[in-house]
Parts: C-alpha cells; sequence; structure tokens
C-alpha cells in the first residue's frame, strides 16, 4: 500500500481578505505607464493613434526610467504598462500581454553589426563564431540572462557562461592580427550581449576587447562608422529606424558594415497588465485597450499587514531587521517541496521563479531536464506531463509567503523578500504525498539550481531514496530545510522523517510560540541530536490560496523562517558550500535552553557570519563530480560540481568520448553545460593557467529519461 504524507502545519487560526483593509475603489480609465518618448515612439503613442485611433496623451502616465512599467503595474500606478519585451519580469505568472491585433510593433531582433573590413581581414570564422552564438539567443534565454544580471552578476560573467554552457566556449590557438572591439551602449542588457559576443570570438582563438561607447543608439553607430569598434550587438527594428531606409544591409553599408545573422531574441515594445485586472476588464488585445479608454476601471487599496508579523519585529528573536540591512536574498532561488502555490498572488507573483529555458505551454521539454513546461516548477502530484503549480490545499502558498512574500509594501514581507520562489509540488488538495514524490522533488530542485530547498513534510517510516535525494542534493550544493513535525515528541527516539535523516546539507526545524518566539511551542516536535534550530512557528502570518492571508501554526512555518535566512546568507556569499551553510547557521545561533542541538536561529549573526566566512570546504584542494550525465537525440548535457578551493582553477576542459568538445572558464560550485553533440562517456578537468590538471571527473552519458516515474510510491503515513 502506498504510504502517504502529511503536512507539517497544525491548522489555520485566521483569515484576512485578497484585499486587507479598506475596500474603497476609484472609478478611472485604464492608465498606461510608458517611457516619456512614448508621445512620439511610432511603436507607442502615434503607432497607438495610426492603426488603433487611440489618443494615449489622457491616460499616459510618465516614466523617468525606460523599462520601469511593471514596477509601475505593482505599484499601482497605472493598469497598462508598455515594457521591454527582454524584460524577466514578463515572466511572472501574474503578468500578460496584450496582443497588437493590427501588428503596430515590427520586429526588432538582436543582431551583430561589424565592420567590413573585419570580416574581410578575418574570413568566415569570424562570421561563423558570431553566427552560432546568435542561434542560440531567443527572448527567453535574454529575460535570463537579464535575470541574472538583476540578481547582481557582472554582465562579463553572463555573457560568457552563456556561451560556455552552451558548448561554444574554448581556448584554440590564439590567431593573428588587431584585437576585434566590441562596444555597447551603456545599459545592462546590451553589455551583456557584448560580452557574449566578445567570449564567442575569445573562445575561436581571436584577439578581442569590450568597451562602453555611451548611452545612446547615435553614439554606437558613430562608433562604428568611426572604426572605433569593430562589432556592435544591436536591435534590427531600432537601428533602422534610427538609420532610414528599408533594408538594414543597405543603412549599415553606409557604415562600411553589414548585419549578420538574426537571433530570435526580441527587445520590442509590448503592452502588459496584471491577469486578474485584464481579464476583469477584458482585455486581451490593443484594440479592446482602445475602446477600454472611454469606458471605467475599478481599483482598490490595501494596507500593509507588516505590522501584524511578529516574527519580523524589531526584538524577535529571529532578528530579521538588522539582516535586510545587509541583503535581501537576490540571487538566491529557494525550492518550496509542498502543495504547489498562488502563482497570482500579489506578494508571491514578483517572486516566483522562471526557467528561462522553456517554451510556455508548448508540449517540449526544450531544456532537456526531463520535465515538459516547468516553467515556474514542477507537478509532482501526477504521473501527468503537464505542470499544474496550483495550490488546492493552501500550505504551500502559506510556506512560500514566510520565505519570500515581496516587500512591495503591501501585506506582508517574507525573510528573503528579494529570493525567487521555485514550486516543486509534492501534496495534493488534502495535504498528502508520497515519500517517492519529496525524494524526487528535492532532486528536481537541485538539479535546476536552487541553493536552498524546503520540504515542510514529516512521515514516522524512513525511505532510502529521500536518503539518496538529500545526499544528491548535497552534492549540488543545496541545503535542506525541513520541519521538525507537529506532535511534540523526542524524535532523537521516535524519528520523524526527513528530519531525522543524519546529512551534513540537512537541517531540522522546531517551532517557537509567538510574542518574543523564545519559548518552544507545545505541539512542536524536538530532539538535541536531530532537530538543529528552533525558530517561530505559532501564529505566523503569511500568504493564502484564495489571494489573502492568514495565520497558521507549525514547524511548517518554522522551517520556512530559517529557508529565508539560509537565503539572505547565500546572496551574501554565493560560494558558499552547502556544508558551511549549515554550520554556520548552527555555529551562530543563540544559545538557548531549549531541546534542540544549536538554539534560535538568528538572521543578523548568522548573515554578519557569513559576508566574511572561509569555509572549511573552501580551504580543500579543488575536487569535481559530474552529478548527471544525460543525452537525447540533439545534446548531451552534464551537471558538474566543484568543491574545494578554485581560486587556481583558470578553466574547464570538458571531452566527450575521449575527444575535446568544449572549454569553459572558471566558476564556482555547481553549473550545467549543454553540448550541442552526443556522446558516451563524459570528462570533464579542471586546470590552471599553465593548462596543469588540478581535478577531473568521468561518468556514463546515460539516456535521458521522463520524470514522474516513482512519484506515486513511498513510504509515510496517512495525513
Amino acid at each position: 500500500m502506498t504510504a502517504r504524507w502529511r503536512d507539517a502545519a497544525v491548522g489555520t487560526l485566521l483569515v484576512w481578505g485578497a484585499l486587507a483593509g479598506s475596500a474603497r475603489a476609484q472609478a478611472t480609465p485604464p492608465r498606461l505607464a510608458a517611457p516619456v518618448d512614448c508621445a512620439t515612439n511610432p511603436n507607442c503613442g502615434p503607432g497607438l493613434k495610426r492603426l488603433y485611433g487611440a489618443d494615449v496623451a489622457p491616460h499616459l502616465v510618465k516614466l523617468t526610467v525606460a523599462d520601469a512599467g511593471i514596477q509601475a503595474l505593482d505599484d499601482g500606478l497605472a493598469e497598462v504598462a508598455v515594457a521591454f519585451s527582454s524584460n524577466p519580469e514578463l515572466s511572472r505568472p501574474d503578468i500578460v500581454t496584450l496582443r497588437d491585433d493590427q501588428r503596430m510593433v515590427g520586429p526588432d531582433r538582436v543582431v551583430p553589426a561589424i565592420r567590413t573590413a573585419v570580416l574581410d581581414r578575418y574570413g568566415a570564422g569570424v562570421r561563423r563564431r558570431l553566427n552560432a552564438a546568435s542561434g542560440l539567443l531567443d527572448t527567453l534565454a535574454l529575460r535570463g540572462l537579464n535575470q541574472q544580471v538583476i540578481d547582481g552578476r557582472l554582465p562579463e560573467a553572463v555573457g560568457g557562461e552563456f556561451i560556455d554552457a552552451n558548448g561554444l566556449g574554448g581556448d584554440a590557438k590564439r590567431k593573428p592580427g588587431p584585437a576585434i572591439v566590441v562596444g555597447y551602449q551603456a545599459f545592462a542588457e546590451n553589455e551583456t550581449l557584448a560580452y557574449l559576443y566578445a567570449e564567442a570570438l575569445r573562445a575561436g582563438g581571436y584577439r578581442v576587447a569590450v568597451r562602453a561607447v555611451g548611452g545612446l543608439r547615435k553614439e554606437a553607430v558613430a562608433a562604428l562608422r568611426a572604426g572605433r569598434i569593430s562589432l556592435y550587438p544591436a536591435y534590427s527594428g531600432s537601428l533602422l529606424e534610427y538609420l532610414g531606409g528599408t533594408s538594414l544591409r543597405r543603412a549599415l553599408a553606409r557604415l562600411h558594415a553589414q548585419p549578420l545573422a538574426l537571433s530570435q531574441a526580441q527587445n520590442r515594445n509590448v503592452f502588459a497588465m496584471k491577469g486578474e485586472r485584464a481579464r476583469a476588464l477584458g482585455l486581451s488585445t490593443l484594440s479592446d485597450l482602445a475602446r477600454a479608454w472611454s469606458g471605467k476601471v475599478a481599483r482598490a487599496a490595501a494596507d500593509t499587514l507588516q505590522d501584524e508579523q511578529w516574527a519580523a519585529a524589531e526584538g524577535s528573536v529571529l532578528d530579521l531587521p538588522g539582516a535586510w540591512k545587509l541583503t535581501r536574498g537576490a540571487g538566491t532561488i529557494v525550492a518550496v517541496v509542498d502543495s504547489g502555490l498562488r502563482l497570482d498572488h500579489e506578494d508571491l507573483a514578483p517572486n516566483v521563479w522562471t526557467n528561462f529555458n522553456e517554451i510556455p505551454g508548448n508540449g517540449v521539454d526544450d531544456d532537456g531536464n526531463g520535465y515538459v513546461d516547468d516553467v515556474h516548477g514542477v507537478d509532482l502530484t501526477t504521473t501527468n506531463a503537464r505542470q499544474d503549480l496550483s495550490d488546492g490545499h493552501g500550505h504551500g502558498t502559506h510556506v512560500a509567503g514566510i520565505i519570500a512574500a515581496a516587500a512591495n509594501g503591501r501585506g506582508i514581507v517574507g525573510v528573503a523578500p528579494q529570493a525567487k520562489l521555485m514550486i516543486v509540488k509534492v501534496l495534493d488538495a488534502d495535504g498528502a504525498g508520497t515519500t517517492g514524490a519529496v525524494a524526487e522533488g528535492i532532486r528536481y530542485a537541485a538539479a535546476n539550481g536552487a541553493r536552498v530547498i524546503n520540504a515542510s513534510v514529516q512521515g514516522d517510516d524512513p525511505d532510502p531514496r529521500l536518503n539518496d535525494a538529500i545526499a544528491a542534493a548535497g552534492a549540488a550544493n543545496a541545503l535542506v530545510v525541513v520541519a521538525a513535525g507537529n506532535d511534540s515528541r523526542d524524535i532523537d527516539s521516535r524519528p520523524s522523517y526527513p528530519a531525522a535523516i543524519p546529512a551534513p546539507n540537512l537541517i531540522g526545524v522546531a517551532a517557537t510560540a509567538p510574542d518574543d518566539g523564545r519559548g518552544l511551542d507545545t505541539y512542536s516536535n524536538y530532539g538535541r541530536l536531530t532537530v538543529g534550530l528552533a525558530a517561530p512557528g505559532g501564529l505566523i502570518l503569511s500568504t493564502t490560496n484564495d489571494g489573502g492571508y492568514g495565520e497558521k501554526s507549525g514547524t511548517s512555518m518554522a522551517a520556512p523562517m530559517v529557508s529565508g535566512v539560509a537565503a539572505l546568507m547565500v546572496s551574501l556569499n554565493p560560494g558558499i558550500s552547502a556544508i558551511d551553510l549549515r554550520a554556520l547557521l548552527l555555529q551562530h545561533a543563540r544559545r538557548s535552553s531549549l531541546p534542540v542541538a544549536a538554539g534560535y536561529a538568528d538572521a543578523l549573526n548568522s548573515a554578519l557570519a557569513v559576508a566574511t566566512s572561509v569555509g572549511y570546504v573552501t580551504t580543500q584542494p579543488p575536487r569535481l563530480q559530474i552529478l548527471r550525465a544525460t543525452s537525447d537525440a540533439k545534446r548531451t548535457q552534464l551537471q558538474v560540481a566543484v568543491v574545494g578551493s578554485t581560486q587556481a582553477i583558470k578553466r574547464y576542459r570538458v571531452r566527450l568520448d575521449n575527444r575535446n568538445v568544449a572549454a569553459l572558464t572558471a566558476r564556482k560550485a555547481t553549473f550545467t553545460v549543454t553540448l550541442r553533440r552526443r556522446g558516451r562517456r563524459a570528462q570533464i578537468d579542471a586546470v590552471d593557467a599553465s593548462g596543469r590538471r588540478l581535478a577531473s571527473a568521468k561518468r556514463t552519458v546515460s539516456r535521458l529519461r521522463a520524470g514522474k516515474r516513482q512519484v506515486n510510491s513511498g513510504r509515510g503515513v496517512g495525513t
């Protein structure tokens, strides 16, 4: 008989409505938030007038920051906003775009514009490498690159690693000739693209330099015309509009340059709305918007509930306000292994993780990870290939809000309000699941970039697959945080799983009672050996699956407190290992007399410690491990972990079937490389600047198998 698991919450005590506070409404026409040039931009005001017969002026909210439209929607400044199609916020589950049914906005694809003299000097090799780089780009990939920069990574690292990870890296013999100078406009996306194309050339043996040419298109064009730069990552439609004419090739010829192959990545104007508002107003096209400007739209205000969050207050044992002065968790992915999520909740949607390698809704496993359409996560409550991440129970939505509800001036705020939430659904609408699903969920999270995995589940029977999954997460540098359980018992002698699993990357968490959070709540399990920390768990206010807010109590609420603190720590020190992360959480806990191993989770002390920490693992010689090696009909994908000191590593060499196929720039922790070829045996070597091998790993490549194979099996207890 397949055993079922229960969630580790003891009940909902109070619920607020979706719009907490007053329900006043003000009728206004739909407002459009757009850059200040909307009045003259043919893809905005003039185009709306010409093709849709709409006068934008009475409804325009002018934005001084060009691509701040989604933020304007979040802030309630407008109902509709102009955004660039490469903005990663457009992949949020609560955002929709209005269809341009009259085709006002033309294509604006990323294209390298290169001096003809450079092509004449270096021949077809330069053309091939740049075209291959463009072939890797589409709009979703560009959104993913932009998201990494938003999260604090340098454009140079983001662009270069994209080339490496897609098999175009290398260390070819240096070719003679002057440097190819890649210029970029001084904004992050164009800089990332410049380094992306530069790395594609550098890997082919060409000397490359990258430099800024100013913030305006005219400055980039002038530099290309004068020969101060050799290459410029341009946007086809915008550049043609600026240069004039009907052919980009003829227009660039006047600059002694030419376009190479167009990528599929678009950076064009789109008109975005909150999905709930668009449905309420019946808007799906720009024609609908033009008609709606003569109608009315309701607007409601919501009051902040942060004052109701006792665990986040000054004086709470968690000490969050001090930690927030150091970081808010940007750049950290936290997996919520639970019952799903209310994806369009206003406090959660801004922080939902997006898999930019997956095309939404096409029924294809685009990224080759074994799961179809896992755009925001995966549904492991069924063997059905599709992903239904909705939360029929409410537990997962509540847990997610504790971890990373957005600091947006409405509702509540999470412990790490800028972290990203990966949704791994393992519990059904009754709060029940299987150990098979939980184990697969942990593996999925670790394989897809989660550094912290929260699993607020409990059961009385062990399952070796859980132990193996947690070990695999540790190898991928992911910390697993779990609920201790709610049976008021010592789980050192009467175990609860997975909290009782002995693993160096796992922390079990007990729950403390309200007010100052220093007393163990009556229902909480405990154990001086198996439960590492205690954290606030009683009467915790968080997000609910009806779009509102409510209180729950349980160790399920305490575990995400610790997951949020761990996310803050990873944000401050992304290179820290999972083992060292756990050690610092325990070492810098606030001491107590509670029957747990270390004491109270302390956000401030932990954040201060990790910011300057040099962990034990990072002082050891480097070691490599190929965690996963899979292939399908078109490609081979390797997930690689590097532990120990990486300072001496200059590059990684990748071999398939004893042939060198790629070279990667040095990077830390866990990374994935996709090779556009198949093989049976994979090897990766870490080498220093002299080419000396420092570490090596091998693995047999297995055929990619579809996921969800064991989600209905397992052990445990009934709910």
